[in-house]
């Protein structure tokens, strides 16, 4: 194949550094999400391999190995998905009370108290 004379080296793949992988994970899984208006879904098997990259990257970013030039990065990211949580989230990710005395998160609420009063 080499010494075929309508070879063409550019169909050649270069191997794909860590920091080009990175980035273009980045990249699918932003696309998806902007796309998409949602997060990866486990139940998709087509979309197992952003979840799991995304999960990935939040453990390393909590465990503080996340290389310092991807962090401002992966918190853009964060914030889009934030966008697209599922909607009965809402009272676990807000939690306070409103006039009508509904508390946002039921382990809240003064009567699944474990306290001994």
């Amino acid at each position: 194949m080499l010494h075929d004379k309508n070879f063409n080296p550019s169909i050649l793949k270069t191997p794909m550094t860590r920091n080009d992988l990175w980035e273009q994970n980045y990249s699918d899984i932003m696309d998806f999400m902007t796309g998409q208006k949602r997060r990866p879904s486990k139940h998709r098997l087509e979309e197992h391999q952003m979840l799991n990259w995304l999960k990935y990257q939040k453990k390393r970013l909590a465990q503080g190995k996340m290389a310092p030039d991807r962090i401002d990065k992966f918190q853009k990211l964060l914030t889009v998905a934030e966008q697209f949580l599922r909607k009965n989230q809402y009272a676990y990710t807000h939690q306070h009370t409103n006039s009508d005395g509904f508390y946002g998160n039921l382990f809240d609420h003064p009567a699944n108290s474990h306290e001994e009063h």
